[in-house]
């Protein structure tokens, strides 16, 4: 029986296998679960009904998270972690960078970015395949959302900084322990030098040449209405890390997938070698690339469990969540759930197909949530779909893929879900 410690509460499990954790609390509890993670009371809520609640009917009596509290010392006031009128007002000025047609402009950009780095694998030869889609996706975000290069192994290495320091998000006063120079501390503070000294050059350089480069950057920096310096840093900043990590995750995952299933890896390449070289008009004529892309995403969803803060008392059937309880959303448990998701842990790419999409057989439409939803809904979603889909078609019209003896995959749930030690995979040209 699970007997929660003192101060700590049930943070060392939660901390030694995540996954396992949220699924049995489940197991245990049902849709409604509590538990303590330090010093904050939790409770999981994981059914559709209720995420619905949290994220759209209810969502004015939530704020973002622990975990996302704590990056605003990287993020700042962001996107991802701003609230309330500062985050509608970023929304509606970032908004128009992600209209359908902008979009359809960048998809050339993302089919250039997949082929180039794509090319250059090894034949025959053991890849980090996780490794590559972070390139192909880095680079597609510097060209399309800051109008530039980037420095794919410094980004990475900031990255990698700034995901050290995750475990100690739920610690009692981890708050007083950022400006501390030792540890993952240290690494946070590195981080976060690393990733501002990149934005400011480029956000300096926009603002002296006045250049207009058709991306985001150039769209806030020259606008009728001129974000502050630090306003700007906060959302290229935010842009550039979530513009690439997600769906770098993705295709890495939908890769791995064909390779341990060859029949519906040759599936895909019929359908990529029937529309012949994708072009950024191609993504609909690719509905099997974008179900294998749905199956990786609810299989492996980046985003593999969201939290919330009650701002406001909210019950949920007999139970009450007090103001600043915390409150998780696991994608992890719901999109695993037999109920919805018959044979859940299979993948089966034909949910998606023939009518069967997130809502399909019946299914409630909150079963699948990898973008969230309501107003904070990820902003990127269409841009995501159209580089992942592009991407895995791009890469399976000139690669036939297969596993690494002895390599499994193994999963790293920290503020995404990435594969832990890179994944493996072996191409082999067609």
């Amino acid at each position: 029986m699970r007997r929660p410690l003192p101060v700590v509460g049930d943070l060392l499990a939660f901390q030694s296998d995540r996954l396992r954790f949220v699924t049995s609390m489940h197991r245990d509890q049902g849709d409604v679960a509590r538990f303590r993670l330090g010093p904050f009371p939790v409770w999981q809520l994981a059914h559709p009904d209720l995420v619905r609640q949290v994220l759209v009917t209810d969502a004015a009596g939530f704020r973002k998270g622990m975990v996302l509290q704590r990056a605003r010392v990287v993020l700042g006031d962001g996107l991802l972690t701003a609230e309330g009128d500062v985050h509608r007002h970023h929304r509606d000025l970032v908004q128009p960078a992600f209209h359908s047609r902008r979009i359809a402009g960048y998809a050339s950009v993302m089919i250039d970015r997949a082929s180039g780095v794509s090319s250059s694998w090894p034949a025959r030869e053991p890849l980090d395949v996780h490794a590559a889609t972070v390139r192909m996706t880095l680079e597609t975000a510097g060209t399309t959302l800051l109008g530039t290069s980037v420095d794919v192994g410094a980004v990475e290495g900031a990255l990698a900084d700034l995901l050290s320091a995750y475990k100690l998000a739920f610690l009692p006063f981890s708050e007083r322990l950022q400006g501390l120079p030792v540890g993952p501390m240290r690494r946070l503070q590195r981080g976060r030098r690393q990733l501002h000294g990149l934005v400011d050059s480029v956000v300096v350089e926009r603002a002296t040449s006045g250049h207009d480069g058709g991306d985001l950057l150039s769209a806030l920096v020259l606008g009728i209405e001129r974000l502050s310096d630090e306003e700007l840093r906060d959302e290229a900043t935010t842009l550039l890390l979530a513009g690439h990590e997600t769906t770098a995750n993705t295709l890495a995952f939908a890769l791995h997938l064909l390779a341990v299933h060859p029949s519906v890896q040759a599936s895909v390449q019929d359908e990529v070698d029937a529309v012949g070289v994708p072009g950024p008009s191609d993504v609909d004529r690719l509905p099997l690339c974008r179900a294998v892309v749905s199956e990786a995403l609810r299989l492996y969803p980046p985003s593999w469990m969201m939290g919330r803060q009650a701002l406001v008392e909210h019950p949920v059937g007999d139970h009450l969540i007090e103001p600043g309880d915390l409150v998780v959303l696991p994608q992890w448990v719901v999109h695993h759930d037999p109920r919805w998701w018959p044979q859940p842990f299979s993948f089966d790419p034909s949910r998606w197909l023939d009518g069967g999409g997130a809502a399909g057989r019946d299914r409630p439409r909150w079963a699948f949530f990898p973008f969230g939803a309501g107003l904070r809904r990820c902003i990127g979603e269409s841009f995501a779909w159209t580089e992942a889909v592009l991407g895995l078609a791009t890469v399976v019209r000139r690669w036939r893929l297969r596993p690494v003896p002895g390599r499994p995959l193994r999963l790293d749930p920290l503020i995404t879900l990435r594969p832990r030690g890179g994944l493996w995979l072996i191409p082999e040209p067609r």
